[in-house]
């Protein structure tokens, strides 16, 4: 059985095998699979983890299957480029999705959308923001998990060559 639990230091190996199994292959890749550009080293991952209060990881048999790399605007991985994405408002309250990966043995099981709505619960955030690369190909199957099955809107795209990115937002309640 898998369940979901909060990321701590000691998954960073297996987040790294799971964001390595779904790594962007320009060669090969193709939009319906999901893919995830940036892969850190199990190191990396053990040290963002640890400093994570939303993170979540899905585990069977204590092996990581997935993984979900969830930012607080308060914790000390927001770079001045997130903060920038944010727009303008507020960032309390705000949760980014930087990272959501799932082996893919474990796709079509609803694993991303029990890590989302684990860190929602978590976090109790107000606005969650989602970056989907855009080009050189379309995230199709990111795109069909936070737009279609979740609500989010496009809020901007961001150019960083050769990719392009949508900036994808979601408000979980009415801000006046």
């Amino acid at each position: 059985m898998v369940t979901v639990v909060p990321a701590r230091a000691e998954h960073g190996a297996g987040v790294a095998a799971v964001a390595e199994a779904v790594r962007f292959r320009p060669e090969t890749a193709r939009g319906s699979e999901g893919y995830l550009v940036y892969v850190a080293s199990a190191a990396e991952y053990a040290r963002r983890l640890a400093g994570s209060a939303y993170s979540v990881v899905a585990v069977e048999e204590g092996q990581v299957v997935g993984f979900l790399r969830a930012l607080g605007s308060g914790e000390a991985d927001w770079s001045a480029e997130h903060a920038a994405m944010a727009g303008d408002w507020p960032l309390n309250g705000y949760v980014l999705i930087d990272q959501i990966g799932v082996l893919p043995a474990y796709q079509g099981l609803g694993l991303a959308q029990r890590m989302l709505d684990a860190v929602v619960r978590r976090s109790g955030a107000a606005r969650l923001g989602a970056m989907i690369m855009h080009a050189p190909l379309r995230n199709a199957r990111s795109l069909g998990f936070f737009t279609g099955r979740n609500g989010f809107a496009l809020v901007r795209e961001v150019a960083e060559p050769p990719f392009m990115w949508g900036y994808y937002e979601k408000r979980l309640t009415v801000v006046s």
